[in-house]
C-alpha cells in the first residue's frame, strides 16, 4: 500500500488536484495570504477566542438557529431599513454564506419542473442548487472570455439536470 504502482491509471493520468497546488505555490511564496473560502492561515484575535468560549455553552449559539436568522439581528436590520432607507415592506434574511442564500432564493422563485438560464462561469452550486430543487431546465449559455458578459449571439446550451 501507498506506492504509485497500486493507483489506477485514470489517478495517475489526473492533474495534481487544486488544493496541492496552492499549497506547492503558497510555499513558494515569502509571506502569503490566502482568501480562499474556508483555508485561512491565521489565528482570530485573542479578544474573538475568548468570546467563543464564553458563548460556547449557550444553546442559542452551539445548535443550529432558525433559517432566517436571528430574529434580534433580523429586526434590527429591519429597523434601520425603515428608519434609514425608508424600506417598509421589506423582509430580512441573514444566511450563513452565499450558498444557504442562494438555495433560498432558487426555492422561492422556482418550482419543480421549472426552466432556468445560467452563463458561464457560474459556481458549481448554484447549478447543484436547481437540480436539487426539481428545476429540470438548465440552460447555460456562454460568456464572453474577456469581460465575462454574456454572450446573447451564440445560442445557449441546454443542459438537462437528469433529475
Amino acid at each position: 500500500m501507498g506506492s504509485l504502482e497500486m493507483l489506477s491509471r485514470r489517478t495517475m493520468g489526473t492533474d495534481m488536484p487544486v488544493m496541492a497546488q496552492i499549497r506547492k505555490l503558497m510555499a513558494e511564496l515569502t509571506n502569503p495570504m490566502s482568501l480562499a473560502q474556508g483555508v485561512v492561515h491565521w489565528q482570530p484575535p485573542q479578544k474573538a477566542l475568548d468570546k467563543v468560549k464564553e458563548l460556547v455553552c449557550d444553546p442559542k449559539v452551539s445548535s443550529y438557529g432558525p433559517d432566517e436568522g436571528i430574529p434580534e439581528l433580523r429586526q434590527a436590520l429591519q429597523k434601520k431599513l425603515r428608519e434609514e432607507n425608508k424600506l417598509t415592506k421589506s423582509a430580512v434574511m441573514v444566511t450563513a454564506g452565499a450558498n444557504q442564500a442562494f438555495v433560498n432564493l432558487v426555492l422561492i422563485l422556482s418550482d419543480p419542473g421549472d426552466s432556468v438560464v445560467m452563463f458561464q462561469p457560474y459556481y458549481f452550486n448554484a447549478y447543484m442548487a436547481f437540480q436539487m430543487t426539481g428545476v429540470t431546465n438548465i440552460i447555460v449559455g456562454p460568456a464572453h472570455p474577456q469581460t465575462l458578459y454574456p454572450d446573447a449571439v451564440r445560442p445557449a446550451n441546454s443542459a438537462s439536470s437528469g433529475a
